[in-house]
């Protein structure tokens, strides 16, 4: 098959058995892997809906430049959409976003403004964003804004998408699903999934997973380390009404699922992916369970954070010993004791 263009590669993303977390006879968990999308995120499908449905509606002037706040994975989705389609875009981040993140953007185009606060460091900015955001659609014409926290497109996109793919293949296979456990952050992949999910069957359930010390689904405000999921604030396109439940994972139960999935299942993952996963184990009761995962990105964007063992030490993460994989390094100018190493290396 030959696509038209890069977009016409977003959605149909694939699910995997997770053969670590899965305990036979019948329990498995699942998980669909959005970091197939071509921006390597979720986000890329409410990236490619929210512009398309906007030139049908004809919101976007006829030299639009978009702007959105994003934590980094809307934000590359939509300097793609718009390097294919000609559009101009700024996308504005904040101090956490990480650097790669951050480059990758540069690469795509986009400019980059940084939201900065000296007496918030390490909490969520995201409010801090949209305000900029309001400030500059008054003085620049011709500015379309996504608003990914509450245009309906976005849970639009994965009640068509990402929701009738998972109904697809429930489907297809034949399979008894108990749960499907979602990342929450701006709200509109767990609306429109639940929507699609419960209208196929309301017995199965949704669970929402956010960071410990984000309020989405109450709780004590507080900081975290874990890129796109968790807010302080209910976003409009956070719809409940089809949501069981909601798992609180702290970033240290995170970061560590998502170094062991890189070691044992050779998955190398985002933190929210890691927090779902990690909520996903306490889901698997009784002798036939079966649970999704929705998978929110991969962890090329976090390989100076999230892999990094200085930076999470930095941060007061310890992890256990098994999940630390250091560099050793062999300097060839001198005598090498070849003896000593390969005891090393293969022990």
């Amino acid at each position: 098959m030959i696509h038209e263009n890069l977009l016409a590669t977003v959605g149909d993303t694939p699910v995997v058995r997770v053969a670590t977390l899965s305990q036979p006879p019948g329990r498995n968990v699942f998980a669909k892997l959005e970091f197939f999308n071509p921006g390597r995120s979720v986000k890329d499908r409410i990236a490619l809906n929210i512009i398309e449905r906007a030139e049908e509606r004809g919101e976007l002037a006829r030299d639009p430049l978009i702007i959105e706040s994003s934590s980094g994975n809307t934000g590359i989705g939509l300097s793609i959409a718009c390097r294919v389609k000609g559009y101009r875009n700024i996308v504005v981040v904040d101090q956490n976003c990480p650097v790669e993140k951050l480059k990758i953007l540069q690469a795509l185009g986009a400019t980059i403004l940084m939201v900065r606060s000296e007496h918030d460091k390490g909490a969520d900015l995201t409010q801090s964003r949209i305000r900029l955001i309001e400030e500059l659609r008054r003085r620049i014409d011709g500015v379309f804004v996504p608003n990914q926290y509450e245009n309906p497109d976005a849970p639009d996109a994965h009640y068509r998408g990402t929701g009738q793919e998972i109904v697809d293949w429930i489907e297809t296979h034949g399979i008894t699903l108990d749960a499907v456990l979602v990342s929450v952050g701006t709200g509109g992949t767990i609306t429109g999934v639940s929507r699609r999910i419960k209208a196929h069957d309301p017995a199965i359930r949704v669970i929402g997973v956010e960071p410990v010390g984000s309020t989405l689904f109450g709780g004590t405000k507080g900081p975290y380390l874990q890129q796109g999921p968790g807010n302080y604030f209910i976003p409009k396109n956070l719809d409940r009404t089809h949501v069981d439940g909601a798992v609180k994972v702290g970033d240290r139960d995170a970061f560590s699922m998502c170094r062991r999935m890189a070691q044992k299942e050779g998955l190398l993952l985002g933190g929210s992916a890691g927090a779902v996963l990690h909520a996903a184990r306490h889901q698997l009761e009784g002798p036939n369970n079966n649970v999704l995962c929705v998978l929110p990105d991969s962890g090329e964007k976090y390989l100076d954070t999230i892999y990094s063992d200085m930076w999470l030490a930095d941060n007061g993460i310890e992890l256990d010993s098994d999940l630390v994989n250091s560099v050793h390094v062999v300097n060839m100018d001198g005598g090498v004791d070849y003896e000593s190493l390969a005891n090393l290396v293969g022990s």
